[in-house]
């Protein structure tokens, strides 16, 4: 990617939940720089949550929302992980260092296929490539990339639009819809669900397929010039 001006597209702040209960957030910046764009954000969990930690990230994408690499630094306690992601010639390759230890890893990275960061942000370039009318769905491999290691974790992703509505936004009402995500072969019931604008931001997530147990709400959004 090339680098130069840095221009805002969007920041904003998630409030994170653990059973109902808020115990964290995470603060994000999209920016469009030389000819792609950049994600940079940080989330910090405490108890309640089940793993508290501090995670700091930065992505990089096309223009046309492709993921061309990550890095990530997470922080549990006393151990510290680091991973640098990166695509090249449709193959994508990890190096992973926790501690005095390392390791690589490298795989294929067809065109079809997406990426999934501990972020809910992955929904956005996720949703970017992709039109959903309601009960519609898209089925497709996925690079997940997270806990234990940050490592990537090859796996198939459905998402199914189950409803429309109107959902309040920190500027406001706004259209959106609500998406199941899974994994088959597991079903919607190991999922999750999620409200998303007309761009693919996600504005509020829940534990599970219904939505009862919050899991993160936008809370703050920035808009650039």
């Amino acid at each position: 990617m090339s680098t130069g001006a840095r221009t805002l597209v969007r920041a904003g702040r998630y409030a994170i939940f653990a059973n109902g209960v808020e115990c964290g957030e995470e603060r994000w910046t999209l920016e469009a720089v030389g000819d792609g764009l950049v994600v940079t954000g940080a989330q910090e969990t405490a108890a309640p949550h089940p793993l508290p930690s501090r995670l700091e990230y930065r992505a990089t994408l096309t223009p046309e929302w492709r993921v061309t690499g990550i890095e990530l630094h997470w922080t549990v306690g006393a151990r510290e992980i680091r991973a640098l992601h990166h695509a090249e010639a449709g193959r994508w390759r990890a190096r992973l260092e926790y501690g005095a230890e390392s390791r690589s890893q490298e795989g294929d990275y067809p065109a079809v296929c997406e990426v999934e960061i501990p972020s809910h942000l992955s929904a956005m370039f996720v949703l970017a490539h992709r039109a959903f009318q309601l009960e519609g769905e898209h089925e497709f491999p996925v690079l997940r990339i997270g806990p234990p290691i940050m490592a990537v974790s090859p796996e198939r992703m459905k998402l199914r639009c189950v409803a429309t509505g109107t959902i309040m936004s920190p500027r406001g009402p706004v259209a959106a819809r609500r998406y199941v995500a899974s994994l088959p072969p597991r079903g919607e019931d190991e999922g999750y669900t999620f409200w998303a604008d007309d761009d693919g931001l996600v504005l509020e997530s829940f534990e599970g397929p219904e939505p009862e147990r919050p899991w993160m709400r936008l809370v703050e959004l920035t808009e650039g010039a």
